[in-house]
């Protein structure tokens, strides 16, 4: 193998890893996009499921459910 052909393959195998690490950066940031709008959904649903649980016992304590006598 000639000087410029190993010159050759050393620029494509670099320009091979540049590539892949871009497409790896771009990949990155939609997965951290996508698990950020995950935990936000998620957290709106802990809200909403913690609420209908204290609306629930509320709705049972007017109801009479905590009346002892």
């Amino acid at each position: 193998m000639t000087d410029d052909e190993w010159k050759r393959s050393i620029e494509a195998r670099l320009a091979a890893l540049e590539t892949r690490n871009a497409v790896d950066d771009v990949h990155r940031i939609n997965v951290e996009n996508r698990l950020t709008s995950i935990e936000d959904t998620l957290t709106w649903l802990v809200r909403l499921v913690m609420g209908a649980i204290i609306m629930a016992a509320i709705a049972y304590a007017l109801k009479g459910g905590l009346n002892l006598g």
